[in-house]
């Protein structure tokens, strides 16, 4: 079947695009090894409102990877956001939302082109305290390649990233998703691309975050910004930790704080009724004020 959506060249690579609804434009970042899909539910109670401009990063989804040895950079994705914006002919500025790793690419985007950008929030977002970078970024990338070449060399199941995909969204999304979006669903996480793009965003983190404290000390955020936690409903020690943790980064950010409770890492998935309400209401608070 023909993938949704577009594939326009973007920086050398067929970038996948997906633009639904009408309205002031939303530019959704997925988590890590997130794809457009994990935002379906939440685009389809947003689509009347707002114009849903998704993308799939370099090896996710129908994205062509990077070449061997090219290391992720949030430069690079700030600069792939403009590129896609700009071939879409969006002028207006946008509400950027990123879950999880993508919040740093969302700050960062922010950061560099204030301009462009009506708000900004964090979902459930990355936020490192103490930052360490103990291995070579080329080692973390070589590593990342072999491994993947590795998993796709082993006797898994067919079905083997489906499960993956489940458990990682579980218990799911409240109406299922439909017979088109579990073959998309099969397709891209049963494909060869899918574990060396994750590998390889994942052991770039050290890198993706490096340049981002380095942008924060030459670069305001005068957007107004949310951050949302995800905490569970029991109150436990590691959930004390991670409220702490966000109530720090929207600190830094000078955010606005949001905890939900009960609610899981994958809420945009699981339960996108509250997702789209917290965009929709924050976000047109933003943008009309």
């Amino acid at each position: 079947m023909q993938p949704p959506g577009l594939l326009p060249i973007i920086k050398g690579l067929h970038t996948h695009v997906v633009v639904d609804g009408q309205g002031p434009p939303l530019l959704y970042l997925a988590a890590l090894g997130g794809s457009w899909f994990d935002f379906d539910q939440a685009t389809a109670l947003l689509e009347d409102r707002w114009t849903i401009i998704r993308y799939d990063r370099p090896g996710y989804g129908f994205s062509d990877p990077l070449q061997a040895g090219e290391i992720p950079s949030i430069f690079t994705e700030v600069d792939r956001i403009d590129h896609i914006l700009d071939a879409l002919g969006i002028v207006e500025p946008v509400v950027v939302v990123g879950h999880s790793l993508a919040s740093l690419y969302a700050e960062a985007y922010a950061r560099s082109r204030p301009e462009r950008v009506a708000g900004l929030i964090m979902l459930d977002g990355s936020y490192v305290t103490m930052p360490l970078q103990l291995v070579p970024p080329s080692w973390s990338n070589r590593f990342a390649h072999v491994a993947a070449t590795a998993i796709n060399k082993l006797p898994l199941p067919r079905a083997a990233g489906v499960f993956a995909h489940r458990a990682a969204t579980y218990p799911g999304a409240p109406a299922g998703f439909d017979n088109v979006q579990k073959e998309w669903i099969a397709e891209v996480f049963n494909s060869a691309t899918y574990p060396r793009a994750l590998l390889v965003e994942q052991t770039a983190f050290a890198v993706l975050n490096a340049e981002l404290v380095g942008l924060r000390r030459t670069a305001a955020l005068p957007t107004p910004t949310l951050v949302v936690s995800a905490l569970s409903g029991r109150r436990t020690p590691f959930g004390r930790f991670w409220d702490w943790k966000q109530r720090r980064y929207a600190a830094l950010l000078g955010a606005d704080y949001r905890a939900l409770r009960p609610a899981r890492h994958y809420f945009v998935v699981q339960q996108p009724d509250v997702t789209a309400m917290l965009i929709d209401e924050f976000a047109d608070r933003a943008i009309r004020g």
